[in-house]
């Protein structure tokens, strides 16, 4: 059957002809790194083309008659009078140029044809509209097109105004040429258009004095947008749905002012879920893999399989929180740390494995000082926002198109350092018991000791550890831990088993220089090597 869904938009577009999708995506679409679209047009078709030439290459040679006969089912012949004397007794023809559908690589050579397509097909830059017929249509229009090249081109607020006021001085342009063309009604023109046998009878007509305001209305459209932030937020807010970080203030008062931002997690699963198919391929990925997991109890796809998973029902959503640091200055050098932020984020961890890395499914969640998260009151201030939100979620779930999802809480991901921060352990891994998932010393940790052996952290341990912290805080550290996480009121987190290993690091920084320096120092004993055929 097929399909004129875009499963490279988040949330997923629907559309209703061929047309209209492959212009899409040649519009947005066509340089992602990601590109990768299935063709289900015919039961022949399926293949998986993972660049915009391979799609548009089969497009033209298997479907140039659906493409065709959805352009032409679309078109719409709009005919405007010129104010010219001698256009009166002329007929005004529209012809379409004729394609040979019997040469189908002859056509795909044919660089006129793929102009001439582009111009008429793409001549929009949105394709969601079929008209427009108001003023706010332009101007939700313009929006989307300064956020793209605000957001995806990275453009300055000066050269998107240089960009405003071209556009501007255009129309003013296009209306003083109009002017220009205009003639009086007279007497014998009134009697020329009320005659049977006039040929203008045919044709549509509008006052030019209409045609100056409008084009005055376009011009203001385009203006009030862009004129300052506060004007480009508030129609983002009235179009696009964009919600307003909320603001978390973590200092108290008499300190100095110290804050963080955050969006609600609910807002923004509601715009991701907005879309039927959207759903539909998570809660089948879902079913598929709870199937697959089944029937081979090795597999493992998310922490609903583990040991831990049991508290999930089986229909969830997963939500997964990532934290990361980034600095907003040089890395090189003596400041590289004086602008550090922590960033936030979450991503639906059911998602199929083939969307699974693209950046539209990371969703910014929260944004803070680093310093912030140093102190532990102001980092408790600034997670219980975030918390209580999620709490809501996992509790409640949501209602998005009369279909009521629910969502569970599965794990924090994020390198060593911040996972220790976030579960409330030591952040020194030089000294003391500086694992988190057991009681082996920094004095062993070469030694060769049995799993079977080894001491391994348990919730109860972990909370009776807390406790005594809290009743006497100057044994800190203690075993490893230095008081209670700012999490550790979110539902289902708990930092014994919610925190997974940093493998990146873990493997590149410390297991794989580890094996090749044995591998060297073997090498060199049994004299494979020299010390300077090696560096």
């Amino acid at each position: 059957m097929a399909s004129f869904t875009c499963l490279l938009c988040s949330p997923y577009r629907d559309f209703n002809t061929l047309t209209k999708i492959f212009k899409h995506i040649t519009l947005y679409h066509q340089n992602d790194p990601n590109f990768g679209i299935i063709c289900d047009l015919r039961s022949t078709c399926g293949v998986l083309y993972r660049s915009y030439s391979a799609y548009k290459s089969h497009i033209y040679r298997q479907h140039l008659d659906e493409l065709q006969s959805a352009e032409m089912s679309d078109s719409r012949i709009n005919a405007i009078p010129v104010d010219n004397r001698q256009q009166y007794d002329t007929d005004f023809d529209v012809g379409h140029a004729g394609i040979n559908d019997n040469d189908h690589e002859s056509i795909l050579l044919n660089v006129d044809y793929e102009e001439t397509f582009l111009q008429e097909t793409l001549s929009s830059p949105t394709s969601g509209m079929e008209s427009f017929d108001s003023i706010v249509d332009i101007r939700k229009t313009y929006l989307s097109f300064l956020l793209q090249l605000r957001e995806e081109f990275l453009l300055p607020k000066n050269v998107m105004h240089t960009i405003s006021s071209y556009i501007v001085t255009l129309l003013n342009h296009t209306q003083s040429l109009l002017g220009n063309k205009t003639i009086s009604c007279s007497a014998h023109i009134c009697s020329c258009l009320s005659s049977t046998s006039c040929k203008v009878k045919d044709k549509e007509i509008i006052e030019f004095d209409e045609v100056k305001h409008t084009l005055n209305d376009v011009c203001i459209a385009i203006e009030s947008i862009n004129k300052n932030e506060y004007q480009l937020i508030k129609y983002c807010e009235e179009y696009f749905g964009y919600s307003v970080p909320e603001e978390i203030v973590v200092s108290l008062p008499g300190e100095n002012l110290d804050r963080g931002y955050f969006i609600p997690v609910d807002k923004t699963l509601t715009s991701m879920f907005s879309s039927h198919s959207f759903v539909a391929q998570i809660l089948e990925n879902i079913q598929r893999q709870q199937t697959l997991a089944e029937n081979d109890p090795d597999l493992m796809f998310s922490i609903r399989d583990a040991y831990n998973g049991g508290r999930i029902d089986h229909d969830s959503i997963l939500l997964q929180v990532y934290m990361d640091d980034i600095g907003l200055t040089n890395p090189i050098g003596s400041k590289r740390d004086h602008h550090k932020l922590s960033m936030v984020y979450f991503s639906i961890e059911d998602v199929p494995d083939q969307y699974r890395s693209k950046i539209d499914n990371i969703q910014l969640l929260a944004i803070c000082d680093s310093k912030i998260l140093k102190d532990c009151d102001k980092a408790k201030r600034f997670f219980q926002p975030i918390v209580d939100n999620l709490n809501w979620i996992q509790f409640h779930g949501l209602s998005i198109n009369g279909v009521h999802l629910k969502f569970s809480f599965s794990t924090v991901v994020s390198d060593n350092l911040a996972a220790h921060m976030i579960g409330g352990f030591q952040s020194c891994f030089s000294a003391g018991y500086f694992c988190r998932r057991c009681y082996i010393p920094y004095t062993e940790k070469n030694s060769l000791t049995a799993m079977s052996t080894t001491k391994r952290r348990t919730t109860i341990d972990h909370d009776e550890l807390v406790q005594e912290l809290l009743v006497n805080p100057n044994k800190s550290p203690l075993m490893g831990v230095i008081g209670s996480s700012p999490l550790c009121e979110l539902i289902g987190f708990h930092p014994t088993h919610s925190l997974p290993g940093d493998i990146m690091h873990d493997f590149l920084e410390g297991v794989c220089p580890m094996v090749i320096m044995c591998l060297l120092k073997q090498a060199s004993s049994m004299r494979l090597i020299t010390y300077g055929e090696s560096s």
